[in-house]
């Protein structure tokens, strides 16, 4: 069942890395630099004769600014704000990006391994849940242990595969949680009805992000694909298959198959057409010849008969390809996913494949992190929400939740003004907006409950075992959820986590208090500082129930089109100016921001910041912000909000991410929003004949 579900759980970072490569065209070569004598074999059966020569690719030409220049406000606001700090930090040798984010949870990750440290000294009582994280950490720290139980622990799980005769038994087994299935399974609330949970289904069963990989063309694009063929080599040479070589041929030419069935997002189609709700019996007619009874009763949903289809067609398209190709490769395919899947639990050989493709090929990673910092993140992925229990009681002052409360009712009153007095809206749709603002639930800092891991198994000096443990107590979670309704308390991240969410089916945003720190929050610091940096998180996070796709779900959190068609229309108008903008940025040249793609982040990014700018200005009560520092109060503003943004990306993830991430990247997050301010203008002086500058009848005004 529902390999992307795995994936999520064991290194989102390798999952991020959604690199689309650009087209190069193949050049002839007397060397293939970089190659395996792996890949080297698989190329010659992957390529053409004629393009059996791989070159390095070029080197991309940027067009930003260098880390240290120093610009002025209207040529590049973000470098005239974090110039200095770009100029300075290096990235480590062992992460994928570095910014404010990234600093608080390596913070929180610190603390957190002094915390659990201190757990283990104590000695806990068995079943305790700090006896629960102490095994966990120590179970991933040992090595030594690891390495001598080998595969042992997976080689039940692969018999298990091997024992399948039948397309019948390989439907059920798909349905089981850890073994792979190209649909992907899960429950959430329904969109049609959001106090009542559905079986969500969804496309899956690629090794790589995104089905770019195996589709686009390119000489990169090649280079990679043989990456990715040996380390399935190498993953299927640990486990004994017969013939790794060309059993890896066979998984990858299936997963070709599936890229083909997959299909790229598309955020100009309706949430009602992306978001389809249907009964078992419309299931089966939309997606026939293959055993859905078999694949849910194995799941645990034999009674299901309300389920939402993502992904336009390519959960019918893959359901076609279950019957149509070979068993053996679909048992190949299994055995290969579940290896690798549990690949960094189990001896280095796994672990060290593993991290060659997915963090340093695919990710530009350079070392793998500390084994203490993998051993939180462990602890983080599977007792997460216990672990945040544990943090905030000793980071999380109960003063700040007051502090964060006053903050997030300026903005609501901000948003309630603004959507009174919009000239673009019609009357009718204003009363539902701000219904929907008024009926907006807040999250902030930790749930008033915590949950109970009392049933989740963590077995003394056995990683492997626990972790899929963990999968199991997930999952089964999850299929309780069928029978209940659902649960508009339940948190959608730990306490600790450094982020920051909206969820349009129960219209609910959470502030953990992980992110509730400097530079984002501070109680001592000046308010300026603090509209423009958690403020504008805030208003971000409140908009998005009102952005592209949030908008198209009502108060409730049903998916139901309450706009008039007059608003609509004016809506569209205003985004697609934000579109064209976002699209003309491009960090190099020829490869430019997907403004469609991004479109939704966009509009949460100047909403966000419009927001708190009025949030604030109501907090003065009439009066001006001092001058500090020899800075106004709406200088300070800004340039906290481009300071929360200032960061670094290793280049292969950051082109991954033009593709495949919905938010663009920190720099056009900070210099896309503040010229579509007035504001801003006034307070750096900006003028016609600046970089930044758009004449006021071009300036995108949402809210």
């Amino acid at each position: 069942m529902a390999a992307r579900l795995l994936h999520r759980f064991l290194q989102a970072a390798a999952a991020a890395a959604a690199l689309l490569a650009a087209c190069t065209s193949p050049q002839a070569s007397d060397h293939q630099p970089g190659l395996t004598p792996a890949e080297q074999h698989a190329l010659a059966q992957l390529l053409p004769q004629e393009s059996q020569l791989l070159s390095q690719p070029p080197k991309l030409k940027s067009r930003e600014p260098e880390d240290g220049e120093k610009t002025a406000p209207g040529e590049d606001f973000y470098s005239y704000v974090n110039s200095e700090w770009l100029a300075s930090y290096q990235m480590p040798p062992d992460k994928l990006s570095i910014g404010a984010a990234e600093e608080l949870t390596e913070r929180s990750d610190a603390d957190i391994r002094k915390m659990i440290e201190g757990i283990i000294a104590a000695n806990p009582a068995p079943g305790t849940l700090e006896r629960k994280i102490a095994d966990l950490y120590a179970a991933a720290m040992d090595e030594a242990t690891i390495e001598a139980r080998g595969t042992a622990p997976l080689l039940p799980h692969i018999a298990r595969i091997k024992a399948v005769k039948t397309r019948d038994e390989l439907t059920r087994l798909m349905g089981v949680i850890g073994y792979n299935s190209p649909i992907g399974i899960s429950v959430a609330p329904s969109p049609a009805d959001p106090d009542a949970n559905a079986v969500w289904l969804s496309q899956a069963g690629l090794g790589m992000p995104h089905r770019g990989y195996y589709l686009s063309f390119g000489i990169e694009d090649e280079s990679l694909r043989l990456a990715y063929r040996s380390h399935v080599i190498n993953i299927l040479r640990l486990i004994g298959t017969p013939d790794p070589e060309g059993a890896a041929l066979r998984i990858y030419n299936l997963e070709r198959k599936i890229a083909r069935a997959h299909t790229d997002e598309d955020r100009s189609i309706s949430a009602e057409e992306a978001l389809r709700t249907m009964s078992l019996a419309e299931l089966k007619a939309f997606a026939p010849g293959f055993r859905w009874d078999l694949f849910l009763s194995e799941g645990g949903f034999t009674k299901a008969d309300r389920f939402v289809v993502t992904d336009q067609t390519a959960v019918a398209d893959l359901a076609k390809l279950v019957p149509a190709e070979s068993l053996d490769d679909w048992k190949l395919w299994m055995e290969f996913h579940f290896a690798n899947g549990f690949a960094e639990y189990l001896p280095k050989e796994f672990a060290n494949s593993y991290f060659e493709f997915f963090s340093r090929r695919l990710a530009g990673m350079e070392e793998k992190p500390a084994r203490w910092q993998w051993a939180v993140g462990i602890v983080n992925n599977y007792l997460g929400e216990g672990v945040g229990e544990l943090y905030v009681r000793k980071n999380f002052p109960p003063g700040y939740k007051a502090d964060i409360d006053a903050i997030v009712a300026n903005i609501r009153s901000a948003f309630a003004a603004r959507l009174t007095s919009l000239d673009w809206m019609d009357d009718k749709t204003r009363v539902e907006a701000l219904d929907k603002l008024k009926t907006l639930k807040a999250q902030i800092g930790h749930p008033d409950a915590w949950r109970d891991y009392s049933g989740l198994k963590v077995e003394q000096g056995k990683l492997f075992e626990s972790v899929y443990g963990a999968f199991e107590y997930i999952w089964d979670e999850q299929r309780a959820d069928m029978s209940n309704a659902v649960d508009r308390e339940r948190w959608p991240t730990p306490a600790h986590v450094v982020n920051a969410f909206y969820n349009p089916l129960s219209n609910t945003f959470t502030m953990p208090a992980g992110i509730l720190q400097a530079p984002y929050f501070d109680p001592d610091a000046d308010p300026a500082e603090n509209y423009g940096g958690i403020g504008a998180v805030i208003g971000h996070e409140i908009s998005h129930g009102f952005d592209d796709r949030g908008r198209q779900f009502d108060g409730s959190g049903r998916n139901r089109n309450w706009w008039s068609k007059q608003t609509d229309a004016r809506f569209v108008s205003k985004s697609d100016a934000l579109i064209d903008q976002y699209d003309a940025y491009c960090p190099w040249t020829g490869i430019c921001v997907n403004g469609l793609g991004t479109l939704g982040e966009n509009i949460g990014d100047l909403a966000g910041l419009e927001i708190a700018y009025a949030a604030w200005k109501m907090s003065l009560n009439g009066k001006v912000a001092p001058v500090i520092d020899g800075q106004t109060g709406d200088q300070r503003f800004f340039l906290a909000y481009a300071r929360s943004y200032r960061g670094k990306v290793r280049e292969e993830l950051a082109r991954a991410m033009l593709d495949g991430d919905s938010h663009a990247p920190n720099r056009y997050r900070v210099n896309g929003v503040v010229r579509n301010m007035d504001a801003w203008y006034a307070a750096f002086n900006i003028q016609p004949g600046d970089k930044l500058y758009l004449p006021p009848n071009e300036r995108v005004r949402l809210w």
